[in-house]
């Protein structure tokens, strides 16, 4: 058989909190490390973009998944209201945690920070995407879906040499955009340059723009953006990068909009330029890219429509054709689109593990692993 689907585990569960949006990696040590956002459970459940409880738990395995350790905060306590973690570690052993974070005003403080000009946003009933919007007047305050408001705060890389225990932050200037958000850690290239592709994140419109953002110190200081996808209508978002070859690297963008099929763009020239999107036979998104030993290209991905689960595809030729006629099927009885984001790493030569987010029969989202073996 070309793969085969094995053991499923919970990572992480706890009866009073949604627990969504998992990033793994594993470190030189061989532990594995698993960051997430965290907050209250709601009804209706709210993601990052609402709630200004988010914050990222970090969890590890010294055993392959078998057991995992207690949760902590990451970077610390006090970075709340942030988006979707990703996690990766550098050639040095830097381990490089990434996070956007909203800012956030009870409605009086958010008043006064708009009058002296900041960029608020309010959720409004009739709006789409929670009801957020900066396009409000003051006659609108009373309407407000929600007792806060909604700013801006960055994007920053936490730079941790003892293999996650503390960090150290760096903000990540994205000018001429306002900021930039994606769901999945950097990525280091053979030239030694680290990586990290990411939209701007709930910018006026139009909006949507995707660029690519570079290091190369090991995350202490940034380049300006490269723009990869210009895309005025929200169109892309979620990307992830992989290099596939010297100084050739595959983008793959989600792409709900234009119906809900993975799509790629492509730089041969270390990032400096990019091709137009194209679609891919892939249903489905985000997706996260991972170069496997023997020098195929996985892609891994949620899938929000019946039957729900979490799926994957190879592609031989660095994302030009992807095997769909063989999609791996790592689940298919989730109960509901309450599900995905998933990131992959391989342990050994094709023994993979896939971390992503689902409900449970007793209907707790939870942190949740699978082993799959690819030949």
């Amino acid at each position: 058989m070309p793969h085969s689907v094995g053991r499923t585990v919970i990572v992480h569960k706890d009866d009073f909190a949604y627990n969504s949006h998992p990033s793994i990696a594993v470190l030189d040590n061989g532990e594995w490390l698993a960051v997430f956002g965290s907050s209250r459970r709601r009804d209706p459940r709210e993601h990052p973009p609402g709630d200004p409880l988010f914050r990222n738990l970090l969890v590890r395995t010294a055993d392959r998944g078998a057991t995992w350790s207690a949760p902590t905060f990451v970077p610390d306590f006090d970075w709340y209201g942030v988006e979707c973690p990703g996690i990766a570690q550098l050639a040095d052993g830097t381990v490089v945690l990434s996070q956007f974070r909203f800012g956030w005003y009870p409605l009086g403080v958010a008043k006064k920070r708009r009058a002296a000009g900041e960029a608020v946003y309010l959720s409004l009933p009739e709006r789409p995407f929670g009801g957020w919007t900066e396009d409000f007047t003051d006659a609108d305050w009373e309407r407000s879906q929600r007792t806060w408001a909604r700013g801006y705060h960055g994007l920053y890389a936490h730079l941790s040499r003892d293999r996650g225990d503390t960090f150290e932050t760096v903000k990540i200037d994205c000018a001429p955009y306002r900021d930039g958000y994606t769901r999945t850690g950097v990525v280091e290239l053979a030239d030694g340059r680290v990586a990290y592709a990411v939209t701007e994140h709930h910018p006026p419109l139009p909006k949507g723009d995707t660029f690519l953002v570079t290091s190369a110190d090991g995350g202490r200081s940034w380049d300006p953006p490269v723009l990869m996808v210009a895309a005025p209508d929200d169109v892309y978002g979620e990307p992830d990068v992989a290099e596939v070859a010297a100084g050739e690297i595959y983008c793959i963008l989600r792409a709900d909009a234009r119906g809900g099929y993975l799509e790629g763009c492509r730089s041969v020239d270390g990032g400096a330029t990019w091709s137009a999107p194209e679609v891919t036979p892939m249903y489905g998104g985000p997706g996260h890219l991972l170069n496997l030993a023997d020098g195929r290209l996985l892609c891994t991905y949620g899938r929000r429509k019946a039957p729900f689960g979490v799926r994957a595809c190879l592609s031989a030729d660095g994302g030009r054709t992807w095997d769909l006629e063989r999609e791996i099927v790592i689940r298919a009885d989730l109960p509901n689109g309450d599900l995905g984001y998933p990131t992959t790493i391989e342990y050994a030569p094709g023994e993979l593990f896939c971390c992503y987010y689902g409900q449970e029969p007793d209907g707790v989202t939870c942190i949740q692993g699978t082993c799959v073996t690819v030949s």
